[in-house]
């Protein structure tokens, strides 16, 4: 039986977990910690002082060891008292987790949960226990692409679709989603009474009586969980050769029987969609009858634009990709601007980061998966490096247009998105570095 309990054990293993990919919950929830944190690293770090010194004053050194052990005890108690009262707030019959709804100017609205610590465990806990008891996840994006890429090119007559759902997240349907939840035996009356609060939160905020809040953890999970049948139904379309879904991104390609075969292939799926109160968005849907296979094609799907036909396939950036990268370039240099009013060498220094991240490759630290992410890593399927150098133009005249100090100009031009690629150049960051260079584009 999986422990599903929102109890201080728990928690403690979700902070444990989160600590270790560097977000210190200690200090952001717990600032009563923070003097006996610091306590403890003088004490670490006089312990570092004594083992430099030689001779090495054993008792001096054993006395600190000690001390570092009482103060490592006594936070820990401390801690665990901090995480008992979070759990005590949160077992009560009358708890419900705060939600609001945030409007984006010409975008779909977001929900946040409230900060505060007994809502972020309860919803670290419901993430964990979905995960496990429904073994939820999300597909890879790159291998993906990769077996899209094969498939393309294998010259075999084939019939493909590449479609998404329109709005989302905005139109799954609460009813069966919640039957789904109720008829797994294995999940706590408790988790799923925050569940259902949570759907019928997201009903009074957005007014509607269906969809889930987009921006919730959660979310995801549910989403997928909602999308297992759908899945299962296309599948099982005849003629099926290649299925794939990337939250709601649809791949598709049907192996003909026979070749001139006339067949409603994407009025099929649209059928299994509608079975599920879903649609397709029909302006990011399209469908190509490679049964000829003598004309290129061009398909866009999960940030590449791929050319394909004749024996041919390119991958290049989709525009939209390209424009992400621009934005982020533009808010790096605005964010450099406005700082260096109130504190010139600090702008200076994140900026240089900023760009090193953007044109490089780095490790997000503290991931048990040790994920790697970057110009190469994030976009490994390309084959073609046109984008790559106009984004390099694009930045070279932004550095040439912003930048008066020539030592600024200077090292910022050794940094470019090509020879980032290519090279698969990689930066270490730390932990706190990655949370400042990210904070202005997230």
């Amino acid at each position: 039986m999986l422990n599903q309990s929102f109890s201080a054990d728990n928690f403690r293993r979700i902070l444990d977990l989160e600590n270790r990919k560097g977000v210190y919950l200690e200090g952001h929830f717990f600032p009563s910690l923070n003097k006996i944190t610091e306590n403890i690293k003088q004490c670490n770090n006089d312990i570092r002082e004594k083992r430099r010194n030689k001779p090495r004053l054993h008792d001096e050194l054993k006395n600190l060891y000690e001390k570092r052990k009482e103060l490592k005890e006594k936070k820990e108690e401390q801690l665990n008292a901090e995480l008992q009262k979070v759990t005590d707030k949160i077992v009560v019959s009358t708890f419900k987790v705060a939600i609001d709804k945030k409007d984006i100017p010409n975008g779909k609205s977001l929900y946040i949960v409230r900060n505060s610590p007994e809502y972020y465990f309860t919803m670290k806990q419901l993430q964990s226990n979905l995960s496990r008891l429904f073994n939820v996840k999300q597909a890879n994006r790159s291998e993906i692409v990769s077996q899209v890429k094969v498939l393309l090119n294998d010259g075999f007559p084939k019939y493909v679709i590449r479609t998404d759902i329109d709005d989302f997240y905005e139109n799954i349907p609460q009813e069966p989603l919640i039957k789904k939840i109720k008829g797994n035996n294995l999940m706590t009356p408790f988790s799923r009474k925050i569940l259902i609060h949570i759907l019928n939160k997201y009903k009074e905020l957005s007014g509607s009586d269906k969809g889930i809040p987009r921006g919730i953890g959660i979310s995801a999970y549910l989403a997928e969980l909602y999308m297992r049948d759908i899945d299962k139904d296309l599948m099982s379309l005849k003629g099926i050769s290649y299925y794939a879904r990337y939250v709601d991104d649809i791949i598709i390609i049907f192996t003909p029987i026979s070749t001139g075969q006339s067949r409603g292939y994407l009025d099929e799926v649209k059928e299994v969609v509608a079975k599920f109160k879903l649609n397709l968005n029909d302006t990011k849907t399209c469908s190509f009858d490679l049964q000829s296979n003598k004309q290129m094609y061009r398909l866009d799907y999960l940030g590449y634009e791929i050319s394909f036909g004749k024996g041919i396939l390119k991958t290049k950036l989709t525009e939209k990709r390209i424009t992400k990268y621009k934005n982020r370039i533009d808010s790096a240099f605005d964010h450099y601007l406005n700082l260096c009013n109130i504190n010139e060498k600090e702008a200076r220094k994140l900026l240089v980061k900023r760009i090193r991240f953007l044109t490089g490759n780095t490790r997000l630290k503290n991931n048990k998966e040790n994920i790697l992410v970057g110009i190469y890593y994030s976009n490994c399927q390309l084959t073609e490096k046109e984008d790559l150098i106009s984004l390099d133009d694009y930045l070279r005249t932004k550095i040439n247009n912003t930048i008066k100090l020539d030592r600024l100009q200077k090292r910022l031009k050794k940094y470019n998105f090509k020879e980032g690629f290519e090279a698969k150049r990689f930066s270490p960051f730390k932990t706190h570095e990655l949370k400042k260079i990210m904070e202005i584009w997230n």
